[in-house]
């Protein structure tokens, strides 16, 4: 909301005020390791950096969306959250940061929540890929990752919080709990209430194993012989392999803040004949 001249008979009204400037580089590279009639060997990749920077929003410095903060000087998708500071190990209330640094058992969202936890949007992006042919044999190999982000992690918030009975609780939530003083634990008292928390932002950098491509092309002896086909391949390709990535639940890809259970991408295997008459 702006402020609007007192002529106009409103107060304020809703207008896209805000500004940002995105700097950053990308880069590309494709090589031939070898390269001989029978022999084809290639490798490629590609990066790109971005800073995203906030600076202007009309009549406001800043404004809070959700676990997030839109903050002249900080960029999309800034966290703003109260910061955890683990389980009191002499009567297993949780911990929370004051803004001097100070501890406490109090929660306050709004006079405790800090910015300095990152963004939910990666400024490191980019892939990788390889290729390997020999006569008729072909396998090729793509990667993908995004690095230097972190997103809310809704999912460890419900799975870790018996207030909600209709989510399937992590056995930690019991095990792992706080039972006597002097446990060390990150599993707060049985009846202790869970809040939203840095304990919830988690890394969600990642390395996926995008695409696996692996055929066999006839060779044009051996289709000579068939009149009616003048091409012949047979593959196999599977898709999102394998993830390495510290991120605790479904898929770090979901290109949103907040992780809220959503169906992550599946691991897909295809067998394929192609004839070319």
């Amino acid at each position: 909301n702006q402020q609007l001249s007192a002529t106009s008979g409103f107060l304020a009204g809703q207008v896209n005020a805000g500004t940002m400037v995105n700097k950053g580089i990308e880069t590309e590279f494709s090589v031939d390791l070898v390269s001989s009639k029978d022999v084809l060997v290639s490798v490629g990749g590609n990066f790109g950096y971005n800073k995203n920077e906030i600076t202007d929003l009309g009549d406001v410095n800043e404004f809070i969306l959700g676990t997030s903060i839109v903050r002249v000087g900080l960029p999309l998708g800034s966290h703003y959250i109260v910061k955890w500071a683990g389980v009191n190990p002499a009567n297993g209330d949780p911990q929370y940061y004051n803004k001097d640094g100070t501890i406490t058992t109090t929660y306050d969202r709004a006079n405790q929540s800090v910015a300095e936890f990152g963004t939910s949007i990666p400024p490191f992006t980019g892939g990788f890929n390889g290729s390997f042919r020999f006569k008729g044999i072909y396998v090729e190999a793509f990667f993908s990752f995004a690095s230097g982000f972190k997103r809310y992690n809704n999912e460890d918030f419900f799975n870790e919080n018996i207030t909600f009975s209709t989510s399937n609780q992590y056995r930690r939530v019991f095990t792992d709990r706080w039972k006597k003083p002097g446990d060390v634990t990150d599993q707060q008292r049985y009846n202790a209430a869970r809040q939203f928390s840095s304990r919830d932002v988690q890394d969600a950098s990642f390395i996926r194993f995008r695409n696996l491509n692996v055929g066999y092309s006839f060779p044009q002896t051996v289709l000579s012989r068939l009149k009616f086909i003048t091409g012949a391949s047979v593959y196999i390709q599977g898709q999102n392999l394998a993830t390495w990535t510290k991120w605790k639940q479904f898929d770090p890809e979901d290109g949103n803040n907040i992780a809220a259970f959503e169906y992550p991408a599946n691991r897909v295997v295809t067998f394929g004949v192609k004839l070319d008459f």
